[in-house]
């Protein structure tokens, strides 16, 4: 499997239809099988306000975690979207957030996600015609479904059907294109001005207005099939520890850790002239838990033996990570036993989530997530 594409839906532009009810979700469904997405872009620095991407405020698409990242011809490939929706305050409960998926787009021209749009053109104009309650039309066998979960069957032929190349391995592909929305999701004019166009999905809240990345997330995931039936095993990421203690999974036993007194803006400024909040502040060390033998043997490794290379990506709902990215695994080196960061707790009480993501470069991955109590 590929690695997840995913970006934010933008706040501007308008919506193409208002459409509700059954008007509304055909549309919709037709407006995404035409989909694709743009990478996201993330800068940053030392004004106050700039949140660095391991700090997660709104809705958040981690990963796209499949059960076979390499498959075989005529597979059944499981997708399992892990998100986290951080705008919210408890008090204000939790919003609820819409999963719509499409798959069944093989082999598209150049292997590019957007080489999806004319196979997906048919789909989109038998979704229109569709009316909720009788069966969701299909690209390939494949029908557009909902929830966290999609499955999708390839295709018998999704090798054998192209020509073998003069050199490199002989391999099919597959894309399955998501959407994440903290309202109702409903199509928009294409905006796009590169060759790909724009993601043809918005997200809306209740007054119709078009939510940004903080309530929209798009994206899409990859599936490989290899001639020679070579497989991936998702890397296991077997828990979190805090200073050294796992962090368990039962929220009667999460541990209790003292705020740090430095408000939010006040870090965002520590690059520049404040105090540095990993210095003030108590820091604690949170590290994924990760077995040595974890990394595969590298199947295209020629002249020596490699491991396929592993990383782990860090995130926060609250309080502070001073890094976000640490590599677990080096293609010549191996293992590498330090790949903690540290946790500054935040400065008000609460309940904070910490998440890793532990990936390979041949689109593998698996998550994690613990709580922690501030106080």
């Amino acid at each position: 499997m590929g690695p997840t594409r995913a970006s934010g839906g933008g706040g501007g532009g308008g919506r193409a239809g208002a459409g509700r009810g059954r008007r509304g979700r055909r549309a919709l469904l037709a407006a995404l099988a035409t989909g694709a997405i743009a990478a996201p872009a993330i800068s940053s620095g030392c004004v106050a306000g700039f949140d660095p991407p391991s700090v997660v405020r709104g809705l958040r698409v981690f990963a796209v975690v499949a059960d076979k990242p390499y498959a075989l011809p005529g597979d059944t490939v499981s997708f399992t979207i892990h998100y986290q929706d951080a705008a919210t305050s408890p008090d204000e409960g939790a919003r609820p957030i819409s999963i719509f998926w499409v798959g069944g787009c093989e082999n598209p021209i150049g292997d590019d996600y957007y080489g999806c749009y004319p196979q997906f053109a048919e789909l989109a104009g038998q979704l229109e015609g569709w009316t909720p309650g009788a069966p969701l039309p299909s690209l390939d066998g494949v029908s557009p479904g909902f929830g966290e979960t999609y499955s999708v069957k390839l295709g018998e032929d999704i090798v054998s059907s192209r020509e073998r190349p003069a050199s490199g391995p002989h391999y099919g592909t597959a894309y399955v294109f998501f959407v994440a929305c903290a309202g109702t999701p409903g199509p928009v004019d294409d905006e796009g001005t590169g060759k790909a166009g724009a993601f043809p999905v918005g997200c809306f809240d209740a007054e119709g207005r078009r939510l940004g990345a903080e309530g929209f997330v798009a994206g899409y995931t990859q599936v490989y099939v290899f001639d020679d039936g070579r497989m991936n095993a998702n890397p296991e990421l077997q828990g979190l520890a805090l200073d050294g203690a796992p962090l368990p999974e039962d929220f009667g036993d999460i541990p209790t850790v003292p705020r740090c007194p430095i408000g939010a803006e006040e870090r965002r400024e520590a690059g520049c002239s404040a105090e540095d909040p990993f210095t003030a502040c108590t820091a604690y060390d949170l590290d994924a838990l990760v077995s040595p033998g974890a990394a595969e043997p590298d199947p295209d490794a020629k002249l020596e033996p490699l491991k396929e290379i592993l990383w782990v990506d860090y995130f926060a709902d609250q309080g502070d990570l001073d890094g976000s990215i640490k590599l677990v695994s080096d293609a010549a080196t191996g293992y590498i036993e330090d790949h903690a960061v540290k946790w500054i707790p935040p400065a008000e009480p609460g309940i904070a989530t910490l998440t890793a993501v532990l990936r390979d470069a041949r689109g593998g991955a698996s998550v994690v997530r613990r709580l922690v109590r501030v106080e």
